[in-house]
């Protein structure tokens, strides 16, 4: 007998002649295979860590399992991990091929998206910068960090007291998902700088000045509010610029309008006298300069020539002579002087005879020439005597003796600064 269910059976054996009844015969079925299983979704955008786990009851004997698209292959392991976003169908059997079958999804979060919102800080360095992020996706509850990412709170959003710089936003979400963000907060308004006094003058020679804040950062005059020895912004001025201040100690309040940031600077004027000149014929054929008033350091000018921090002009020639002296604050003023050139002269004899006239032969005025070179000659050529740190002359002696009265030479080079002539020619001795 086959195809039977389960139940109690007799088996009834009969002949022509007698019959006989066995013994009740039971045949009994296995308790009806349960499958429970327990799907877990991927966690994060993107990965493969999907999984399902199976948990069989009934049945006989060992069961065994198979996932798509792998059906015909079985596993006698109970779950299967590592697994992808997608629809998948599962097989359970146990040893008699009795089986169930199981469909399953195995799902992924949104991607984890941010909407980072900030404010700068108003003044520089005050620290009053803020974020705000918004997030959406992944799976909630989150938890954010900012430049640190190990130590996250969760649920806040919002940060305050920030100074200006760049903030990595860090979000992770109750999977351990992550969404990284930099969020640049801007500086705020940079008052520092310091007070630019310029000094000038007018034209008889009286300084006069220019203040105004040459700041750190040049934009942050389109919004500024200027106050010369005041805090009163009814008297506050939009032009940072101040002229013809008067001398002694001063400040400039400032006022940045977007934000309210506020700086004092403080200045000091000083009194100058006006610059005075004044020409003096101190040495032969020189004009000296004598600057008053002012501001050192002074440089001067003579006629049309170069800037010089030297005061001593050699002339060349008789002439009215202009020069002109500058000072440190630009300041300049032209005086003239009448000088009558007085050039060297060369004795053309000398008596030495000890009556104390014409005993010493040498030119005159020659104290402006410093590093003359004058060399005098016998007349076969030979070098008799020179002139060396401008001595007063040449006493008719060689190798002390006395030369006999004769003509002799000379070679004059002034090497002047600004006179270079050089003379040749003779001269007679008279004894």
């Amino acid at each position: 007998f086959s195809d039977l269910g389960a139940g109690s059976y007799y088996v009834r054996v009969q002949s022509a002649d007698c019959e006989t009844v066995s013994q009740e015969i039971p045949i009994e079925q296995p308790e009806p295979l349960v499958v429970n299983y327990d799907v877990v979704d991927v966690s994060c955008r993107g990965e493969n860590d999907g999984s399902i786990q199976f948990d069989v009851e009934g049945g006989t004997g060992d069961y065994q399992y198979a996932i798509s698209p792998n059906l015909s292959k079985f596993d006698d392991q109970n779950g299967f991990d590592e697994l992808d976003p997608g629809d998948y169908e599962v097989i359970v059997q146990d040893a008699n091929g009795c089986f169930e079958f199981i469909q399953f999804s195995i799902t992924e979060p949104d991607e984890i998206t941010l909407a980072v919102t900030g404010t700068d800080e108003i003044c520089l360095d005050a620290g009053d910068g803020t974020l705000s992020i918004s997030i959406e996706g992944g799976t909630a509850p989150y938890s954010t960090s900012l430049n640190d990412k190990e130590n996250f709170i969760e649920g806040k959003t919002e940060y305050e007291g920030l100074t200006s710089g760049s903030y990595i936003v860090y979000v992770q979400d109750a999977n351990g998902c992550e969404k990284i963000e930099v969020y640049e907060i801007g500086a705020g308004a940079n008052l520092s700088g310091e007070v630019a006094v310029a000094y000038g003058c007018d034209t008889s020679g009286v300084a006069n000045n220019t203040v105004s804040v040459v700041f750190e950062d040049p934009t942050v005059t389109e919004n500024i509010l200027y106050g010369l020895d005041t805090t009163d912004p009814a008297e506050m001025v939009l032009d940072g610029t101040f002229s013809d201040i008067p001398e002694g100690g001063h400040f400039i309040y400032v006022v940045h309008g977007a934000g309210g940031c506020d700086a004092t600077f403080d200045f000091e004027i000083q009194a100058f006298e006006p610059l005075q000149l004044i020409l003096e014929e101190r040495s032969l054929n020189h004009i000296t300069a004598v600057a008053q008033g002012g501001a050192e350091p002074y440089s001067y000018r003579l006629e049309d020539g170069n800037e010089t921090s030297d005061n001593v002009f050699n002339i060349t020639e008789t002439a009215t002579y202009e020069v002109t002296v500058t000072d440190a604050n630009g300041c300049a003023i032209t005086e003239s002087i009448f000088m009558e050139f007085i050039d060297i002269e060369i004795p053309n004899f000398f008596t030495p005879d000890g009556d104390g006239k014409n005993d010493l032969w040498g030119p005159k005025h020659i104290e402006q020439y410093p590093d003359i070179f004058i060399k005098v000659f016998d007349r076969y050529g030979r070098t008799i005597y020179r002139f060396k740190n401008n001595q007063d002359g040449w006493d008719g002696f060689y190798q002390n003796s006395q030369l006999p009265s004769g003509d002799y030479w000379y070679i004059i080079k002034l090497n002047g600064e600004s006179d270079q002539r050089e003379f040749v020619g003779h001269f007679t001795l008279y004894r």
